[in-house]
């Protein structure tokens, strides 16, 4: 059963935006959105949509910058074929690991 607007001097026939039906002008609502609705359509805005982020801070309070890369030579013997790569292995230099 549609809604069948009368005839009110001065008024004028419109449509709502979201279902389409057609209404007074008088009848229908502003929404948050912007859009023209009669009173089934009409909702109030969400209040999630006006909460606002609480900033974060991110940095530490203290820091030191990163120590230098410290580098131990090793020396080795490999005298097995297949597990040094050549080049590597030094003859005549003591073998610590």
């Amino acid at each position: 059963m549609a809604h069948t607007p009368h005839y009110v001097k001065g008024e004028w026939k419109v449509l709502c935006d979201s279902c389409g039906k057609e209404f007074l002008a008088s009848e229908l609502r502003q929404r948050w959105d912007g859009f023209m609705v009669c009173t089934r359509d009409w909702e109030p805005r969400q209040p999630q949509d006006f909460v606002r982020g609480v900033a974060d801070q991110q940095a530490v309070p203290w820091s030191r910058p990163e120590p230098s890369d410290v580098f131990i030579p090793v020396y080795s013997r490999c005298a097995v074929a297949g597990i040094c790569a050549a080049g590597i292995a030094v003859t005549g230099v003591p073998s610590y690991v």
